[in-house]
């Protein structure tokens, strides 16, 4: 891989420590202050360079007119999470208007069944954007390995991407388990198996890029020792199952951030400076329009298990804030 340019470290530095920032509420449901700035620092150790430019840079490296990528998102499980978390399907949203209008690609959302209402009601909003020089559409799976498996066949067969994305989606521990960050798990058969399109990915030499927040999302994998010595509950499972928490399946490139919608507006906003193209940022009012739908399709705050305008215990107006300072980033480094 070709060294970072000095003006490509200094941007891709400033979006990093902008999308790395400990928000998490100090007292609650979340996590504990202080995980986010360790699961950042495994991350970019094991990478070596800012890791939202590197995400983009490799996007860049293998999108172009016609191509396809698909984004994977939706995590949680009844009866906190019917429909999913506001994590997640806002970020993979953002993130697929930016590949479709810069580079005049396809891009397949993929959720599960039970994620579908609040993806979708996301994919409305930006898809009321678009110009035409992209698209965007969206696929659902099926619960359990079997009809995962059907649905990654058929997406590999039909579509040939070129690149798998991965936006706040749980992938199994070694016991092929899925859990929450604080160690509640599901079952197999609870849930849809969209990780398969890593393992799948991988095997045909596929471009991989994971993004989440607290190491049982797909993509850590790859940092998996680093990240259970890290985790703040000892990455232990309320199931008692031994391999705990963090995920076995790895991504190319893995892009830690203190929210997952962060992670894809950081690598949303890396691909605007690589392109330079502003238009490409995500900004305040379309964040505002997103959280409002994707709550009024049934998402609920992964923090507090609750139906409001809020991401991870985070208000939104903090979420608009965030999207302008890193719109911000890339003007003035623009």
């Amino acid at each position: 891989m070709m060294t970072p340019t000095n003006h490509e470290l200094l941007v891709g530095e400033r979006i990093d420590q902008l999308m790395s920032l400990e928000m998490r509420p100090l007292r609650g449901k979340g996590l504990p202050s202080g995980y986010v700035s360790q699961l950042y620092r495994i991350c970019r150790e094991h990478h070596g360079e800012p890791l939202a430019m590197l995400a983009a840079k490799k996007l860049a490296g293998v999108l172009s007119p016609g191509k396809v990528v698909v984004i994977a998102t939706g995590a949680g499980i009844a009866p906190n999470l019917p429909y999913g978390e506001t994590d997640g399907p806002p970020g993979a949203l953002a993130l697929a208007r930016a590949l479709a209008e810069g580079f005049d690609c396809h891009v397949l959302i993929a959720t599960e069944h039970d994620h579908l209402p609040p993806v979708e009601a996301c994919r409305n909003v930006i898809q009321s954007q678009l110009t035409g020089r992209g698209s965007i559409s969206g696929v659902s799976f099926a619960k359990g390995k079997a009809e995962g498996m059907k649905m990654c066949e058929s997406i590999f067969s039909d579509l040939n991407p070129v690149s798998i994305i991965f936006v706040e989606r749980d992938g199994p521990n070694a016991e092929g388990i899925f859990h929450g960050v604080r160690g509640d798990f599901r079952t197999p058969d609870q849930v849809g198996h969209l990780y398969l399109l890593a393992d799948m990915a991988h095997q045909k030499q596929v471009l991989t890029i994971g993004i989440g927040d607290g190491g049982n999302e797909v993509g850590f994998g790859a940092v998996r020792e680093q990240v259970a010595l890290a985790h703040p509950y000892g990455a232990k499972s309320h199931g008692e199952f031994p391999s705990g928490v963090i995920t076995v399946t790895s991504t190319d490139v893995v892009v830690a951030a203190s929210v997952s919608n962060w992670g894809a507006y950081a690598v949303t906003a890396a691909l605007a400076w690589l392109l330079k193209r502003l238009d490409l940022t995500h900004i305040p009012e379309c964040e505002k329009a997103l959280i409002a739908a994707c709550v009024a399709a049934g998402a609920r705050d992964g923090a507090t298990s609750l139906q409001e305008e809020a991401v991870d215990g985070i208000d939104l107006e903090t979420h608009m804030a965030f999207t302008r300072m890193l719109g911000s980033i890339i003007s003035i480094s623009l």
